[in-house]
């Protein structure tokens, strides 16, 4: 695919320039520089004299990153973006979709394609993607490995942050992380599709099982509540560095929601074994069919082990609370895509889904299309409802317009009012109207009467939630509630970057998120640490990989020992964590803390006071400078 070259072309006085142009307001510049080390093009640059930014339009891609970090609205662009169009291979829906499991969404299908893609990478100094990421894998580095041509690479780029990229790369929401804070996306363009090339490289190269790293975690013994996830990136990260390992899972087969709720035409079963596969490799200890609370206890677990990671999934799904949700005919997407994944998997049908059958998902977020799309390869209708305006759904919107394309219809604004059946058995749905202005406010129902609506199956698939009485007394209540990012200092880094300064919800996610990443690195009773759905609620596959990875983390530098109590770290929301270690349990301890606290005060009115002598100083070298050039 021909890129369009980024270059200042040759054009007439009177047409439409082809370059973007930056203004910079010399007043409000205060020099702080902030836009010049994050130009990716190195457009800007200091006037040593007048000590404000200037800019050179011919090197100007209208990014617009100077506008976004700079702290005091100094910065204009205007005119076009310069970059080319995305390669994005189209989905292959089937012709017959009939039982018909076969992979959607398809990669690169050449190192051409990739190359073209990766050149569309602005390779950014203070990369927003990174932050978009849960997991902040370092995009542009792992781009500029695949412009290289150098898979190695490519894979210890990523291995530093993930141990799912073949697996996130697929079901990862990327227009609300990565993509989302592209730099091309705040600018208003289509992003670098990173998701693609991140699935590129380990279709070119498959990941294989967890090396050696250290030996941090000789000796430890450590036990993880959990094979999704949250649960393979501890076990991995563990292993990784000389830990004993065992898994505990409830269910008889091990990867949580990768084995069970996602679908195959979505995720292979291949990729969604793959990690599982690689942790018996290396030595990991998985069982399975084990019930925490019920075949052991977190005390006896305690027991065995130095140290317990609760990294179990939302396992309980949502129900409507409406009349007949017990009429036969009624379920929740759980059973049902455990169901559909088992037949599908066989070239089977289901014996109540046929040609014919009428089937309404209540719901329309990402479960809700996968067990609508099922329907329809198991020959049946699906209608998806869902109670929100489609503006405010947290669902993908390519898997939104998949599902349209394979014939399923979804309605929002719309509400179960109740079911209705016969002789025990659902028959029909009452369906109201419902009305949504903001994403903050719920929908209320509109005053329009009831419509009635056939179908034979009515599948929950609102969402899930923690079982919170699983872990208590050993951690408190859990999961923990979000937060409230109105009290939330941001950390400097990222309101430098200028994710949060951009209007959506990209950057409060992404800050939300860290907060929840920055809690998994604590721990959450003695010897226990939390992560993904069991800390914060539903939560995303790189999200829970992610804090998986960091609570493993946290286990290899406390390192627990059983009859030894756990230190606490004590964590900042902009995600610094403070270890107190056993030295401030002391009387010594408490006096070096209270002289580090005055020092600490004293240095920070030292700051304060360096600083406005600071501004002062600049102040005087600006107006100096300016009064002699007016002369």
């Amino acid at each position: 695919m021909a890129l369009r070259e980024i270059t200042v072309p040759e054009v007439q006085e009177e047409s439409r320039p082809l370059y973007a142009h930056v203004e910079v307001n010399e007043e409000r510049c205060a020099g702080c520089q902030e836009c010049i080390i994050r130009c990716p093009t190195g457009a800007l640059s200091l006037n040593s004299g007048d000590w404000v930014a200037k800019a050179d339009d011919a090197l100007c891609v209208g990014c617009r990153q100077c506008e976004r970090v700079c702290p005091y609205s100094a910065i204009a662009v205007s005119g076009p973006v310069l970059v080319s169009a995305p390669v994005r291979p189209a989905p292959h829906h089937p012709a017959h979709l009939d039982l018909d499991v076969s992979e959607i969404r398809r990669g690169f299908a050449s190192w051409q394609e990739a190359e073209a893609e990766a050149a569309r990478c602005l390779a950014c100094p203070d990369p927003t993607c990174l932050k978009g990421c849960p997991a902040h894998n370092d995009i542009p580095a792992f781009i500029a490995a695949i412009r290289e041509h150098d898979l190695d690479k490519a894979h210890a780029v990523l291995s530093q942050t993930t141990v799912l990229p073949d697996i996130c790369s697929r079901v990862c929401d990327q227009a609300a992380q990565c993509e989302g804070a592209c730099s091309w996306t705040l600018a208003g363009e289509r992003p670098v599709t990173i998701g693609l090339l991140e699935r590129f490289i380990t279709d070119q190269q498959p990941i294989g099982a967890p090396e050696p790293m250290s030996d941090d975690g000789h000796g430890l013994s450590v036990a993880v509540v959990g094979s999704g996830p949250a649960g393979i990136a501890a076990a991995w990260e563990l292993v990784s560095h000389g830990a004993q390992v065992t898994v505990y899972e409830r269910d008889v087969e091990p990867s949580g929601v990768l084995a069970w709720g996602i679908p195959s035409f979505s995720l292979p079963d291949q990729v969604a074994k793959r990690p599982i596969d690689a942790l018996r490799q290396a030595g990991v200890t998985v069982r399975t069919g084990i019930s925490i609370g019920k075949d052991v206890m977190i005390n006896e677990l305690l027991d065995m082990h130095d140290a317990v990671i609760l990294a179990h999934g939302a396992s309980v799904p949502m129900h409507l609370n409406v009349p007949g949700v017990d009429l036969d005919g009624v379920e929740d997407a759980t059973r049902f895509l455990k169901r559909a994944k088992a037949a599908l998997g066989q070239g089977q049908r289901l014996p109540d889904i046929h040609p014919g059958t009428h089937v309404l998902v209540v719901g329309a977020g990402n479960t809700a299309m996968d067990v609508a799309r099922s329907v329809r390869r198991l020959g049946g209708d699906a209608t998806a409802v869902d109670w929100m305006d489609e503006r405010f759904a947290r669902v993908r919107r390519d898997e939104l317009a998949e599902a349209r394309a394979e014939g399923v219809v979804i309605r929002f604004l719309t509400s179960v009012e109740r079911l209705e059946g016969r002789s025990g058995r659902l028959t029909t749905a009452l369906l109201r109207h419902t009305r949504q202005s903001k994403a903050s406010e719920l929908p209320k129902l509109t005053e329009q009467t009831t419509e009635a609506m056939a179908c034979d199956l009515v599948v929950m698939a609102m969402g899930y939630r923690v079982d919170g009485g699983l872990s208590l007394p050993f951690t408190g209540k859990l999961p923990l509630p979000r937060p409230d990012l109105a009290k939330v200092i941001p950390d400097r880094h990222w309101l430098a970057s200028g994710i949060l300064s951009q209007r959506g919800s990209v950057g409060p996610l992404a800050y939300e998120r860290e907060q929840g990443l920055n809690q998994a690195r604590r721990p959450q009773g003695d010897r226990i640490w939390v992560a993904g759905d069991a800390l914060v609620g539903p939560s995303t596959v790189v999200g829970s990989m992610a804090q998986g990875k960091a609570a493993a983390q946290s286990v290899l530098a406390i390192r627990p020992r059983r009859g030894v109590l756990t230190p606490k770290i004590a964590a900042s929301p902009s995600g610094r964590r403070l270890r107190v270690s056993s030295l401030l349990l002391t009387a010594g301890g408490l006096f070096v803390v209270s002289i580090l606290l005055f020092l600490s005060v004293a240095g920070f009115v030292g700051g304060i006071v360096s600083a406005g002598l600071g501004a002062v100083m600049v102040a005087a070298d600006r107006m100096t400078a300016r009064t002699r050039k007016s002369r």
